[in-house]
């Protein structure tokens, strides 16, 4: 028998939360739904990771928590066991694929919930898991149903970690920290992005990385900074980009464990950095130390964090232009949560009006570019009752390439 990832308690008191938000609400059922890849909303309700070694965006699982009375779970029949070994809800009906949203609105009816007001993850940062065709049959079939947006009723849950929840996190952390060291050692002056990734992806199964994705890889050397500008980090690493006596390496990597991220960047160069590179990291990881000591206490409104932080940057010589990206639209946000993905809401920006709560991680990054050079540097933290704890280990500064430490 599989052992569960979280104990029966852990998971009902994530119910009993839930139930008191559906009833402020007015919402009777909740849906929460997953695929056969990941199902983020449905495992953090029941327990159960339908399958993560498979990339298969189909086949859909789906948790249904009434406000009153026991969940049950609607889920492709070759999980059956598999979700009766790894979830606390003991009523689990399996399915023979396809999915028929008529059929799941056959058992909510046979159930009493035809008339339900159900909530479902139709808002921003959710992904319903089953075909757009299928769902409007679902609707379809349940005409005396009212169907509503439970998206900030979910993350209003899940933006609180509990401690088995950071339990995780710390150990992912652990492992994207050791494979930081690892991959960077390895690393040597000629090679390119690519052989970097390739050192990257065989730290983090050797540093104890062991449920795919494995992890992210996100790399900008300075070459390719310089001619592409940091946000080509998303193109992927380039083979045509090498590095060079003196130049700089960013990467930005996460690891999961059960589910959970733990991810933050570093900064590598090779041989002897210049001063004012030096000086340019060093300023950011002041700005991120400064925010940790300083700006993130609880009870604060994102907007005023915001402007600390970028006050911080200010006091170190760094123009309003320098952090446009911040202070103004799209308005980026300079801390982030992280949890069952690498990033999902809170977004720390100038924008938001939203509150700073304990039991919230956040990876706490800047980034300034200066010199045709993106600086970065981020650190994972919990706040507390009365500001934050950190996870990662702290950046160093910028971390010699080809060197064993």
């Amino acid at each position: 028998m599989t052992t569960p990832m979280f104990d029966e308690s852990e998971m009902r008191a994530r119910a009993e939360r839930a139930r008191e938000l559906m009833d402020a609400q007015g919402i009777d059922v909740l849906l929460a739904t997953g695929d056969f890849s990941a199902g983020l909303n449905y495992y953090w309700f029941s327990g159960h990771q339908p399958r993560d070694y498979q990339l298969n965006f189909s086949r859909p699982h789906i948790m249904v928590l009434p406000r009153d009375g026991e969940p049950f779970l609607w889920i492709y029949n070759v999980n059956e066991q598999n979700a009766r070994d790894l979830s606390w809800v003991a009523d689990v009906v399996p399915y023979n694929p396809p999915f028929i949203g008529v059929d799941l609105a056959k058992e909510l009816t046979a159930r009493g919930f035809g008339d339900a007001t159900i909530g479902a993850e139709l808002g921003t940062d959710h992904r319903l898991a089953m075909p757009a065709a299928e769902f409007s049959s679902l609707v379809e079939a349940l005409p005396d149903a009212t169907f509503v947006d439970a998206g900030p009723l979910i993350w209003q849950l899940r933006m609180i970690k509990s401690d088995a929840e950071l339990d995780y996190i710390r150990q992912a952390d652990h492992i994207n920290g050791e494979a930081h060291r690892l991959a960077l050692a390895r690393i040597k002056p000629g090679d390119s992005e690519v052989d970097v990734a390739r050192a990257y992806g065989m730290a983090f199964v050797e540093c104890g990385a062991v449920r795919p994705p494995y992890g992210q890889i996100l790399v900008v050397s300075e070459a390719k900074s310089r001619a592409l500008g940091h946000r080509a980090r998303m193109m992927g690493p380039l083979a045509e980009f090498t590095l060079a006596d003196g130049d700089l390496l960013f990467v930005d990597s996460g690891v999961v464990v059960e589910g959970y991220w733990g991810e933050f960047n570093r900064m590598g160069v090779v041989g002897d950095p210049t001063p004012a590179k030096v000086g340019h990291h060093d300023a950011i990881r002041e700005i991120i130390r400064r925010a940790m000591a300083e700006a993130l206490v609880p009870g604060r409104p994102f907007r005023e964090i915001m402007e600390q932080m970028v006050g911080f940057a200010l006091d170190l010589g760094y123009t309003r232009d320098h952090l446009a990206q911040y202070v103004g639209p799209p308005f980026f946000h300079l801390c982030h949560g992280i949890g069952l993905t690498s990033s999902e809401p809170p977004f720390v920006r100038m924008d938001s009006e939203d509150v700073l709560e304990p039991g919230m991680v956040l990876s706490v990054e800047a980034y300034i570019r200066a010199d045709d050079v993106t600086f970065g540097s981020e650190e994972d933290v919990i706040i507390t009752a009365d500001g934050c704890d950190v996870f990662s280990d702290t950046d160093p500064g910028l971390i010699p390439i080809g060197v064993d430490r």
